[in-house]
């Protein structure tokens, strides 16, 4: 072991930093630090002894050293205080319009029941409309739209048939 690295595997790593293996793992690989691989398979890596007891460059402490925030704690600066009341004026606005849309809904989905009753009646009037029209166009044994039988032979008022025409004579209908 050299005097200015220590070899730890990524568990070493993580326990002494207070990590996760994974976050040691990402250590690591941003400090650029040497990692050998033994015959078991077993990775260790050479840590420099400053990375396990100071600062890293970036300022940051490790975790033991940190300060626990509560997640509820109120802010400490101006600026959060204008966040949080920015954000708070945000989810207001945001609720309001979610209210508004759930009425204009139900509202929308009373208009769509109204319009699905007015069609079913729209397609039963069409059914009697286009039952009769086809009544008049095709009459069946000789039933007429009303229902009354029709006779065979047409008479006049005075019980007389009416004239044939033309082509009743050529056919002899």
């Amino acid at each position: 072991m050299n005097a200015k690295t220590e070899q730890l595997t990524y568990r070493q790593i993580a326990d002494r930093l207070g990590l996760s293996v994974d976050a040691a793992r990402a250590r690591v690989r941003r400090g650029g630090w040497l990692k050998i691989t033994d015959n078991s398979g077993t990775v260790r890596v050479s840590v420099p002894a400053d990375a396990l007891t100071t600062p890293n460059m970036q300022g940051e402490q490790p975790p033991e050293q940190s300060e626990p925030t509560a997640p509820n704690s109120p802010p400490t600066d101006g600026v959060n205080d204008e966040l949080a009341n920015t954000l708070r004026l945000a989810v207001t606005t945001l609720q309001r319009e979610l209210d508004r849309r759930a009425e204009e809904a139900a509202q929308d989905k009373e208009e769509l029941s109204r319009l699905r009753d007015d069609n079913a009646d729209l397609r039963a009037r069409l059914a009697v409309a286009e039952a009769l029209l086809t009544e008049r166009e095709h009459p069946t044994d000789g039933v007429n739209v009303q229902g009354e039988q029709k006779p065979d032979v047409q008479v006049n008022d005075q019980g007389e048939r009416a004239p044939r025409t033309w082509w009743q004579r050529l056919f002899s209908v």
